[in-house]
Order: structure tokens, then C-alpha cells, then sequence
């Protein structure tokens, strides 16, 4: 198996946990955004672990238990989401900064919530230019770059989040995106609510 193709499986189990969590919230089982993000994390906990596209994958949920509203106002996230791999021919470890918001297509969000989108991408920036904006629709999840987020006066926040889930974890698996200096070392120096690291190990074919 290649390369290529053994990211594109991650990324459809990674897809897999997103609309098992779309359905949960679909249905209302979840409703909150920290009920959806603590959901989806258990979620992608669950189908990354295994084999998936010849590697060997596993997973550690990393929680912060004290002060997590000043950790999360500091710096700006609400999630870290880190992965690693490592096979004969390819091996790293970066991690993204992801701040949720429930927002539903061609329904623009009070101003209010905007202004503080907008502080909290900045935020996030300042630690990692790899930081993004996860939006929570029950049509599905989409996700955008949090330096668009930063300055935009779009409320229709779902439809700025260009990224399908798959194609954001594509690009996450692949290496296009996410930050080298964010390790499972570094999650002091960056604490949010809900941390999951991603481990991969395996062989892959020639490309």
C-alpha cells in the first residue's frame, strides 16, 4: 500500500467518527459545543485505533482538568488535535488548533459571536499558524483556516469553512497541514479542553 493510499484510508475513518458525531447531533443527543467535541474526540478515538490502510494506528485521549475555561480563553482553542507517524520510509509529528462553533449553512451568526471568533482566531494564531475553525452543522462538519477567521465579517460561518471533514483530515494525515513544534511534549504549552494524539506505525509500499 502507498502512501497516498494509506492516508486516504485514515482519512475516511477519520470521516467515519465525524458523521457518526453529525448523527448523535442530528438526533440531539448532543447539543453543546463542548458535548459535540467531547463526542467526536471519543469517536475518532475509537476509529483510529486498529489497522487502518496498513498502518497501525492507536490513541490517547490527553485531558486538561483544571482551569479549562482560562486555558481555552488564553489560547484561543478549544481542541488540539495531535498526529503522528512513523514507518521505514516516513515518519513525523505535528499537531492543529481547532475552535468549534455550531453554525448552520445560510444561517449567519449573531455579531456577537463573530467578534469573539474573530478574537479567538487570533489567539490561536498566535501559537501556530496551523490553527483552524470547525463548524458543527447538523448537515455535517466543515472546517476553515483560522486566518481567514480572523478578519472576517462573514457570520455565515459554515459556508466560509471551506474544507469538508474528509478533506481536512486528508491534508492532516497527508502533511500539507499542522504544526511540527506541536508534540505531545508541547500540550502544557498549549492546553485546551480536549487533546487526542493519533499514533501511526507500519510499512508502506513503494509510491
Amino acid at each position: 500500500m502507498t502512501f497516498d493510499n494509506a492516508m486516504q484510508a485514515a482519512a475516511r475513518a477519520a470521516d467515519s467518527a465525524v458523521w457518526k458525531t453529525v448523527e448523535k447531533f442530528r438526533g440531539g443527543g448532543v447539543f453543546d459545543e463542548p458535548e459535540i467535541s467531547t463526542y467526536l474526540i471519543s469517536q475518532l478515538d475509537s476509529e483510529m485505533t486498529g489497522r487502518i490502510g496498513g498502518l497501525s494506528w492507536s490513541s490517547t485521549i490527553l485531558r486538561n482538568g483544571k482551569g479549562k475555561a482560562g486555558e481555552e480563553k488564553q489560547v484561543g482553542a478549544d481542541i488540539l488535535l495531535h498526529v503522528s507517524l512513523e514507518t521505514p520510509t516516513d515518519k513525523y509529528s505535528k499537531g492543529v488548533l481547532i475552535q468549534a462553533k455550531k453554525a448552520e449553512p445560510y444561517q449567519p451568526v449573531p455579531k456577537a459571536v463573530l467578534d469573539e471568533l474573530n478574537d479567538q482566531c487570533r489567539k490561536m494564531l498566535s501559537h501556530s499558524p496551523s490553527a483552524f475553525v470547525m463548524s458543527y452543522s447538523t448537515t455535517g462538519f466543515r472546517t476553515g483556516s483560522a486566518t481567514r477567521f480572523s478578519g472576517t465579517q462573514s457570520r455565515d460561518i459554515h459556508r466560509v469553512c471551506t474544507w469538508t471533514s474528509y478533506r481536512f483530515f486528508l491534508e492532516l494525515f497527508r502533511c500539507p497541514v499542522g504544526d511540527p513544534r506541536i508534540t505531545s511534549g508541547r500540550v502544557k504549552e498549549l492546553p485546551v479542553p480536549n487533546v487526542i494524539h493519533l499514533a501511526a506505525e507500519g510499512r508502506l509500499g513503494p509510491g
